[in-house]
């Protein structure tokens, strides 16, 4: 999958060293809110700045979560949910239970995409090219 510009260049910035200060940040402002903060709560507090009208074009927000993204591939249990916006750092058994039984079922559904685009794409794409081939 190709990234626009705009990603690549918050990657190169978070990559040159960007990273660890926005995921320790976050983590100092998380262990102060334990109700959590919202995405625009945590850009005003990490950046200083508010955060821009639409969050998906926001570069500050983009940088939040792929910093809470990789927090949370190293095991810190921030936690979010579709009822409630925002993350809150966790370590509540029964919610951390919960977030990965949601993560578990996201994995389920995926994988059923998975398969239904491979079934198409055999039947559809891979067999006809195949037999085309052969003429």
């Amino acid at each position: 999958m190709s990234h626009t510009p705009e990603y690549e260049k918050l990657l190169v910035e978070l990559n040159a060293g960007e990273l660890p200060v926005i995921e320790r940040k976050i983590l100092e402002v998380l262990c102060q809110a334990p109700k959590g903060l919202t995405r625009r709560g945590l850009v005003r507090i990490v950046f200083g700045q508010e955060a821009h009208t639409n969050l998906g074009n926001d570069t500050k927000d983009r940088k939040i979560r792929k910093a809470i993204e990789n927090l949370r591939n190293r095991g810190i249990p921030i936690l979010s949910n579709s009822g409630k916006a925002g993350y809150k750092l966790d370590t509540d058994p029964e919610n951390i239970e919960c977030m990965v039984r949601e993560l578990k079922s996201r994995i389920i559904h995926l994988q059923q995409r998975v398969d239904a685009i491979s079934f198409y794409y055999e039947l559809f794409i891979r067999v006809p090219d195949a037999n085309r081939s052969d003429e």
